[in-house]
């Protein structure tokens, strides 16, 4: 993409992709919809400010392909290209909440030709933007990772590239992430894309860019999550990247999953701390009876206890203090001599609330299981 050459070239010969994967620019009738999907969903206003101040900066072109009418199509730059169209021509935001600030005589200059390197066709620009916004400088989030991954391979698919696997694995070179990892995102994605077209998710929400995807991608791991779902506990498998690979018996459980996951319906998601709460679903659905209690009650918490989360989560902190105690035994004969002697009461003091609490913990197990 370096060695291209860069032309400058007039507004009116740029139009945006409306295959674009990021802010559902896909579900664009027209470019007037787009503008305004960008202008809601993309903070364009950085980009205003940023151009009224410093002019639209040429270090980063823009890259697209000429289209059927003659226009260029841009693959790569679609805010920045959202960005100047609505700040020379306030009107095509007509009714959006967000209206573009006053041009500036150095934001005027600098944009009546845009910088662009122009390609053959789409797919020449996939793996620079791939580069870019997978693993690149300019990263996009997971939801929009894993649709162009998608893209990406069913455009293998068509032109007939090997067998799924070796797509995958190609995808994996192209891509720069691990067999397993674009394997996760390419079913999660399909998983995803049913529950929108089956209604199990809101649309709103599926078009929100700051989605949580990884949530799906990394239950999706777990084999009590697929069984749940009405797959199988084996491992992901090429034959899972499919339209609709939920069964239909199981419609009801992917709009629990989607709700669950993200919120809809009106209801929140469960996972408010990820580290945590991902796991305790995990647990909650090994188990058919606490995976009920949250069906019926919606109560995750009560959910977990059922399922032995909080049992487990005890034991792990009993170990953790186990070490810990020992750290802080071996470490009493490495403290300096003339340690502050207020500093040693506190310290003391802080042991034997230590030692209180540890014996009373010990008493109370005893008593209830000897």
């Amino acid at each position: 993409m370096s060695e291209k050459q860069i032309t400058e070239m007039e507004l009116d010969a740029l139009v945006l992709d409306l295959e674009n994967p990021r802010f559902g620019l896909i579900d664009a009738a027209n470019e007037a919809e787009a503008l305004g999907l960008l202008a809601a969903r993309a903070d364009l206003r950085e980009l205003w400010n940023s151009i009224n101040e410093r002019g639209f900066e040429r270090y980063e072109p823009l890259v697209g392909f000429q289209g059927g009418d003659g226009r260029y199509v841009i693959v790569e730059g679609n805010r920045r290209l959202a960005a100047v169209k609505t700040l020379r021509e306030p009107h095509l935001l007509s009714g959006a909440r967000v209206t573009p600030p006053p041009m500036t005589a150095l934001a005027e200059e600098t944009t009546r030709k845009l910088p662009v390197v122009v390609v053959q066709e789409r797919g020449e620009a996939d793996d620079y933007i791939g580069f870019k916004h997978i693993n690149g400088p300019s990263t996009w989030g997971a939801l929009a990772k894993a649709k162009f991954a998608v893209k990406l391979f069913e455009k293998l698919t068509r032109n007939g590239a090997g067998d799924d696997d070796t797509r995958i694995q190609h995808l994996s070179k192209r891509l720069g992430d691990s067999r397993q990892l674009i394997l996760r995102n390419l079913v999660a994605y399909k998983v995803f894309e049913q529950a929108l077209k089956q209604e199990a998710l809101d649309a709103e929400r599926g078009a929100d860019n700051n989605l949580e995807f990884s949530h799906l991608y990394t239950m999706l791991q777990n084999p009590p999550t697929r069984v749940y779902l009405g797959l199988t506990d084996a491992p992901l498998t090429e034959a899972l990247v499919k339209d609709d690979p939920i069964p239909d018996s199981h419609r009801e459980q992917l709009a629990k999953m989607m709700q669950w996951l993200f919120g809809s319906g009106g209801q929140p998601s469960v996972i408010k701390r990820q580290g945590t709460d991902r796991p305790k679903l995990q647990r909650i659905l090994s188990s058919p009876s606490a995976t009920l209690t949250l069906e019926t009650t919606g109560d995750f918490e009560s959910a977990a206890d059922e399922a032995g989360f909080r049992t487990d989560s005890w034991l792990d902190q009993v170990v953790r203090l186990s070490t810990l105690s020992k750290t802080v035994a071996d470490g009493v004969t490495e403290l300096p001599t003339d340690l502050d002697p207020e500093l040693v009461t506190r310290a003391g003091e802080r042991l034997n609330v230590a030692d209180r609490n540890v014996k009373g913990a010990t008493a109370i197990l005893r008593a209830l299981f000897s």
